[in-house]
């Protein structure tokens, strides 16, 4: 079968293979590169894993380019892009297409990037109104009920801090914490306190009566304290709550406020928290009875009531029947347009002859949405925090790292072992008394070795850590041994070649110290090595363990040895422990000189053999360091892993090289394990082998021992002490539990159903129960097998021994469930059952119909049904009984009225089957990246935002399964990741945090917003990681060349331009300083000519328009590249030389005319743009132009002399010093970043002159960055001139004949002026003005300016 694969891009132009990627298609779009990177793929595609692979070599590589075209213009021409033919021949190695050939291609698996965004998990369960409950519970059962009834996103709160509070902790930053967990909520808080309080949320020194329009209102003794009450209410909105902080021990009243209804009262530890509503007009209410057992007639009912009782209050409400999806349809509802007044009233309890209106009428006076009476009271279901996973006993448990590179996250974790395990002839199981620490264990715990260089076995890539111990077999003998992984375990399944009997004369920890060194030394050094005595030979790291190992070895053959340390306490130690060794003979494995002392101690001849486990440069070194005919004995799994080149030319001398990897002895035959364990055996017999050194950490110090190992502090073995050792040779092991934390394991000898099974999700649920252990599967699917992709995961799946069923039974009938579960024993008895099955009916309600309802309730809500009621009988061995439903269930989605439903009634099946006793549990996902609905529904492979969440990754759903399925607490729970949200009281430089987390930059400190990206180290990958996330969360939409040119400060403009009306005033106050004066400085190279021609539309030979710009005070072209880049005209660009001593406006304006004059002519009118500074200049030359006869059309971008004079009074410098500080701080801020500028504003305040503050600057600058300090310098005066010369400004031409038009940015940086900045008092003719969005620094960016601009050239 084939698989088909959708491919978009060039880089995905994979259009099939069979399911052995032995041929498959390509298309070729006339692109070499991208489609032999295809071709390459198709080898990748052979390998069984899931990690991700790049490839890192290809031993040949051909291509004949004419024969290629021609045999596809002869095959293939009818085709633009046809889909071409290739073949990967596993046996030769050779992937070939047409004229193309690859042979010898090498693949290295990488880590993949760290996914940031943990999940959120809750349980969904009922909560009465009137309860008792923790400070953060109560806070968040109350923010979902104001949610809930408000469906508002944006949360306008605040909370008054006075004598009343006491010392209670505010409650706005419980609340803070709680919004976080809530999708797309916009929190915007602020505590009212006369005491500073040092906290993240905003605090004034305000009343109450000072705010409104609130949503919420937080403050303590309310309803005690009428006046506090009466403003409370005024800062309410109209359907605004009040959350009153009242004693303990209060006495919450019966009766009602007169304008505030008690919605919820929560007895806390320290305090009751009651949730208030104001009172607002009831409505006339309609009630329909909903049920999720008959034929849905009540759907045309709803839809009517919808459309006429606009001014009613629906009430959807069901009794009697406790699977009712009432909520989940009400939720969904509610989320839809004029959904806003449905409420729900679902009666749990079974009352007989209930009158439901009376029965409801208070409880609907409260005006709540959602009402539920279960367990006779009041209340909702609510997402409360999943508490964490207790710990379990178990006699099998094993270590592994939760996070791969994360030391802190070794676990140590329930495994599937126990005393009576059954196991195979040639294995044994061993009771682990001590576990050896390798160095393959640091590196794969830390991500330098990714786990399919230790095994390409699936099954065993979970955890690979630990592969030496020592222990007791079932007889009670001691035992040392070597296993593939989870050696660092409480038992262990281990090879009965492998084990060796330790010796009486040993202790059982001695015995962990010894096998795997000496095991790989044998192999090494004597089998493959063939060392003779008296050779010499180096051997890197001595005090090590291999380094150790190897030292006896050779001292026993004796051989002269030489080694190399790290430390003097190491080399002392060498010097204590092995007498043998001269002191010349021991080197530094630090550095290079140990190829000095090699050839110095052989005299020049070299040594015999280099026992090596040193990496990149220093393993080259060791190379040269061998004699003719010498052995290189390369133990380095990192080098061999990254497959690092040796110069073939350095083993011209007869020279032979040897990779040693332990690992590969595990797959070897019994005869030759049964040889190596010969040769130990002779050696500890004769002496040769003796136990090494140690450093032991307890069984709850694994991070330590990791950590202390890493560090190369360690001298010989560091051990694990997982038991206490009996003083008995012989003792037989008595069982012994552990802590450990739950892991979901699958017993072989029972069956496992997934209904939906060959689903996305469910493909993905299968492969991981076949790597938990399961040999018995039944995958339920209406089709049966349709794709290749299916077929290839069963097919691995068998060969790992499993049996997989595929099962067309009728799930959605009471008869297709029996016959599901008859299949499934055939198999074995029944140990858990999945439910996957969706199909989905999508549409707004008003486009719902009862057939719709029905085809979303068959799979999910009636299979749950029957398979609920048949497994109680027919399944006693049942385990888990799980359901997969959605947080549209939980916290509703327009458009999915009948599948929230459905999975409502599942919800509520699994509330029942716990109460009965019965093992059930409903997990409500999230959107699901990678596979499942929402990904095929995708059309490019990148992270979507969908209802304020983003898809949790499905390596990371099947993560939390373990937590999910461990918890006892809740039948219902929750697992969504929330995206990251913007706005509220959100910092505004998330824009720069989010681009410095994707470029992998940790500290801020040292980085200036005033670099590119590039300069920042963006590359081609994660420069669409930033152009997707800047268009996603912040609406910025930027174009390659910007992504190349934009700094991070401009990112912030812009995105505060973004913020809009409420980020206004930000806008002006925060920017305005000198910063909003200049934005650049120009180039060194540039800065001194005279003017710069600028890329327009026209081309350079064409004729057109000429355009003179006057650039702002920093007086160079480079700011106004897009500008011109948008004019139909020959575009040049004055510069103010900062050669130039002009000291006043109009010697600026001067000292530009002759360049003017160069470029035009009387005969046409000159076409000038000016901007900010650039217009009093520009006027001041309009002004001589006009008296030499010349005719000139004036655009003033945010310039005029009056505009200028107030935004320099605006700074509100009060002295010199504090003005030349500021711009001296301004300078700075071009080469390092604002917080290492605030550092020195003192210092360079306490100068005694500008040109002192410049030599600081420069001093400053050079202990950081090396720059031309000339250019500084000049840079600096000029800027300051122009200062001055602002300062002293006041036009003194006669009124202009010119025509002129200003265009004005919509954020002004002064105020006070009139609209057209007092240009009319400069010009003959009327002021033209148009406001552009932007501010004084960013308006020259708006593209609509530049197009008014461009209209108006003449």
């Amino acid at each position: 079968m084939t698989l088909k694969i959708c491919s978009r891009g060039a880089f995905r132009a994979l259009q099939e293979c069979d399911n052995s990627a032995v041929k498959g298609r390509i298309k070729w779009e006339n692109n070499w590169v991208t489609f032999m990177d295809n071709m390459l793929q198709m080898a990748i595609l052979q390998a069984d894993s899931r990690l991700l692979y790049v490839p890192t070599f290809i031993s040949k590589l051909a291509v004949n380019a004419k024969g290629h075209m021609d045999w596809i213009g002869a095959n293939y021409n009818e085709d633009e892009f046809p889909s071409l033919p290739v073949t990967n021949n596993y046996m030769t190695g050779v992937i070939s297409c047409g004229g193309i050939h690859i042979k010898g291609l090498i693949a290295s698996s990488i880590n993949r990037r760290k996914i940031l965004a943990d999940p959120v998990l809750e349980s969904y369960r009922f909560v009465p109104n009137f309860t008792t409950l923790d400070a953060h519970q109560s806070v968040r059962v109350n923010m979902q009920l104001i949610l809930e009834n408000t469906l508002s996103y944006k949360v306008n709160a605040v909370e008054l801090i006075d004598e009343f509070t006491k010392d209670a902790v505010p409650l706005l930053t419980i609340i803070h914490s709680v919004l976080g967990d809530q999708p797309l909520i916009q929190p915007f808080l602020k505590i009212l306190s006369q005491t500073p309080l040092d906290i993240d949320i905003e605090v004034e020194d305000k009343k109450l009566n000072s705010v409104s329009n609130c949503l919420l209102v937080v403050a303590s003794s309310i309803l005690e304290r009428p006046e506090v009450t009466k403003e409370a209410l005024a800062a309410l909105s109209e359907n605004g709550f009040i959350i009153s902080r009242e004693s303990p021990d209060y006495n919450v009243p019966t009766d009602d406020h007169p304008k505030l209804t008690i919605i919820s009262a929560h007895r806390t530890p320290t305090e009751t928290l009651l949730l208030l509503q104001k009172k607002t007009e009831h409505k006339p209410q309609t009630f329909i009875k909903i049920s999720s057992s008959d034929e849905f007639s009540w759907v045309a009912t709803v839809k009517e009531a919808i459309k006429n009782k606009v001014n009613d209050d629906i009430v959807l409400y069901s009794e009697n029947e406790p699977d009712s999806g009432l909520v989940g349809l009400v939720n969904c509802l509610r989320r839809e347009p004029n959904g806003k007044n449905i409420k729900c009233v679902f009666v749990l309890d079974e009352i007989k002859q209930i009158n439901l209106k009376t029965f409801s009428e208070t409880q609907l006076k409260k005006n709540m949405a959602v009402n539920v009476y279960k367990n006779g009271q009041w209340g909702t279901y609510r997402h409360l925090l999943l508490n964490g996973i207790n710990v379990v006993e178990r006699e099998h448990c094993f270590v592994n790292s939760l996070v791969r590179g994360d030391l802190s996250s070794l676990t140590w974790l329930e495994g599937p072992l126990n005393y009576n395990t059954a196991l195979s002839s040639e294995q044994e199981l061993v009771h682990i008394y001590y576990t050896a620490l390798n160095f393959r264990d640091v590196m794969t715990a830390l991500g330098k070795v990714t786990v399919d260089v230790v095994t390409t076995d699936r099954r065993q890539q979970e955890c690979v850590q630990g592969f030496e111990f020592s222990g007791r077999d079932i007889r009670g003998n001691r035992v040392m041994g070597m296993i593939t992984n989870m050696a660092l375990a409480t038992m262990a399944a281990v090879d009965r070649y492998l084990l060796l009997k330790i010796p009486d004369s040993w202790t059982m920890a001695d015995g962990a110290t010894a096998m795997t060194l000496y095991g790989t030394l044998a192999y090494g050094l004597i089998i493959r090595g063939q060392l003779k005595r008296g050779e010499s030979i180096l051997i890197h790291s001595g005090t090590g363990g291999i380094g150790q190992a190897a030292i006896r070895l050779a001292l026993y053959y004796g051989c002269t040895v030489f080694t190399t340390v790290g430390t003097q306490e190491k080399r002392e130690f060498i010097r204590k422990t092995y007498p043998e060794i001269e002191d010349s003979h021991i080197g530094n494995s630090r550095d290079l000189s140990f190829e000095h002392m090699v050839h110095k101690g052989t005299n020049g001849r070299g040594v015999d053999m280099v026992v090596n486990s040193l990496a990149d440069d220093k393993l080259l070194a060791s190379v040269r360091c061998l004699a003719r005919g010498g052995r290189f004995i390369e133990i380095g799994k990192f080098d061999m892993a990254l497959n690092t080149y040796i110069n073939l030319q350095l083993l011209q001398r007869s020279a032979s090289f040897h990779g040693v990897m332990l690992d590969q002895l595990f797959a070897e035959r019994p005869f030759i394990k049964k040889k190596i364990m010969d040769l130990l055996v002779e050696g500890i017999e004769n002496g040769a082998i003796k136990p090494l050194n140690k450093t032991i950490f307890k069984v709850d110090e694994v991070e330590q021992a990791f950590r202390y190992m890493a560090s190369g502090k360690h001298t010989g073995k560091v051990l694990v002490q997982v038991r206490t050792p009996e003083e008995e040779i012989i003792a037989a092991p008595i069982p012994q539990k552990f802590s450990c934390m739950p892991r979901y394991l699958c017993d072989p000898a029972k069956t496992y159903i997934i209904c939906g099974g060959l689903g996305g999700f469910g493909l993905e649920l299968a492969d991981w129960l076949v790597l938990r252990g399961a040999k018995n599967l039944i995958l339920t699917s209406r089709k049966g097998i349709t794709t290749g992709y299916q077929n290839l995961r069963i097919r691995i799946w068998t060969s790992y021994g499993t049996i997989v069923k595929i099962s067309k039974a009728d799930i959605c009938t009471e008869d297709g469930c029996k016959q599901l579960l008859e299949e499934a024993s055939e198999l074995g008895p029944v140990d858990s059952i999945f439910n996957l099955a969706v199909v989905l009916a999508d549409a707004i309600f008003e486009n719902q119909t009862p057939e719709t309802f029905q085809t979303s309730f068959a799979p999910k809500a009636n299979a749950t049904r029957y398979l609920d009621d048949l497994t109680r009988t027919m399944c006693p061995d049942l385990r888990h009984f799980v359901v997969f439903s959605s947080v549209s269930c939980g916290r509703g989605n327009a458009g999915q009225t009948n599948y929230g439903m459905a999975n409502s009634v599942m919800e509520r099946l699994c509330e029942k089957r716990r109460e009965d006793g019965y093992p059930a549990l409903a997990i409500e996902w999230g959107a699901v990246g990678e596979v499942g609905l929402v990904a095929e529904m995708q059309e490019e492979h990148i992270e979507m935002e969908i209802g304020g969440t983003l898809q949790q990754r499905i390596s990371n759903c099947l993560q939390v399964l373990d937590t999910l399925l461990a918890q006892k607490e809740a039948a219902i729970v929750s697992s969504m990741v929330v995206a990251e949200k913007r706005g509220g009281d959100a910092a505004a430089d998330n824009i720069v945090d989010s681009v410095i987390n994707i470029l992998g930059l940790t500290d801020k400190k040292t980085i200036s917003l005033h670099s590119t990206l590039p300069e920042l180290g963006m590359d081609s990958m994660t420069g669409v990681e930033i152009k997707q996330t800047l268009e996603r969360e912040y609406e910025i939409f930027l174009t390659p060349k910007d992504m190349r040119t934009i700094t991070l400060a401009r990112l912030k403009e812009m995105h505060e331009e973004q913020s809009g009306a409420n980020q206004a005033d930000k806008n002006t106050e925060n920017r305005f300083g000198f910063e909003m004066l200049f934005t650049t400085i120009g180039d060194v190279t540039e800065n001194n000519l005279p003017y710069m021609r600028l890329k327009s539309k026209v081309e350079e030979t064409s004729s057109a328009p000429k355009v003179l710009i006057f650039p702002g005070i920093e007086g160079v072209a480079s700011y106004y590249e897009f500008l011109s880049s948008q004019l139909d005209a020959h575009v040049i660009c004055l510069q103010y030389s900062s050669e130039s001593k002009e000291e006043t406006i109009a010697d600026m304006a001067n000292a530009v005319i002759p360049v003017i004059e160069e470029h035009v002519t009387k005969d046409d009118p000159i076409n000038i743009i000016a901007y900010s500074y650039g217009t009093l200049v520009a006027l001041e030359a309009v002004s001589i132009l006009e008296s030499r006869g010349y005719k000139c059309s004036v655009i003033c971008i945010e310039g005029s002399p009056k505009l200028m004079k107030g935004m320099l009074d605006a700074l509100n410098m009060e002295s010199t010093e504090v003005l030349e500080t500021a711009l001296a701080c301004r300078l700075l801020s071009f080469y390092l970043p604002l917080e290492a500028v605030s550092t020195h504003q003192e210092s360079i305040f306490k100068c005694a002159s500008w040109d002192e503050r410049v030599e600081l600057g420069i001093e400053i600058v050079k202990q950081n960055i090396n720059v031309d300090q000339n250019h500084q310098r000049k840079v600096a005066n000029r800027i300051y001139r122009r200062v001055q010369a602002l300062k002293m400004y006041t036009p003194a031409y006669a009124p202009l004949e010119s025509d002129v038009k200003l265009y004005k940015a919509k954020y002004q940086v002064t105020d006070n002026i009139e609209e057209d900045y007092c240009l009319s008092q400069l010009f003959k003719k009327p002021v033209e003005f148009e406001v552009f969005e932007g501010n004084h620094a960013t308006v020259l960016d708006n593209e609509e300016l530049a197009n008014t601009v461009a209209q108006n050239i003449k």
